[in-house]
């Protein structure tokens, strides 16, 4: 019967080498995050066509809005949530298969980093797959849309199926 208090004691003794087996070098992960944050980025949002405005065009730049704020603030963590930012939109040439896109500039200030100020490039095309579903894509860099890294953004669009 003495076997319980001892495995209770090594069970103890494993529950507190756990909790310090995680190393920490904060300057590694700074750099990492600020990595993270400044590199370049895609994603989309397969929707539910209600979600994205029901024909109302205030409705659909807010949902293309929110979109952006999400890979500042959630995915890219270098904005916090409510900072306020500036977003300019322009139609440009609609890539093949796709129903519209912008260019767009988000202007802001880094709230999770150093503060430096944001100019972000992005672009912004919609598609609609069906009567109930759209895809909304999303790229985003630092570098102007004229820059050869935006080829392999603007490929990653391109294989993404409508399915």
């Amino acid at each position: 019967m003495r076997i319980v208090p001892r495995l209770a004691a090594a069970a103890a003794a494993c529950a507190c080498l756990g909790a310090a087996a995680e190393p920490r070098i904060p300057e590694l992960d700074a750099q990492l995050e600020q990595w993270l944050a400044h590199g370049d980025y895609v994603f989309v949002w397969d929707l539910d066509r209600g979600t994205l405005g029901r024909g109302d065009p205030y409705r659909v730049m807010r949902t293309y809005y929110d979109g952006l704020m999400f890979a500042l603030t959630e995915a890219r963590r270098f904005i916090e949530p409510g900072t306020p930012a500036v977003v300019d939109l322009q139609p440009m040439q609609v890539p093949r298969d796709w129903d519209e896109a912008y260019s767009a500039t988000v202007r802001s200030r880094e709230t999770y980093l150093e503060g430096d100020a944001v100019m972000l490039n992005a672009e912004i095309t919609r598609r609609d797959c069906d009567r109930a579903r759209s895809q909304v894509f999303y790229a985003l860099s630092w570098k102007p849309r004229e820059h050869d890294d935006w080829r392999e953004m603007r490929k990653a669009r391109d294989r993404i199926a409508c399915k």
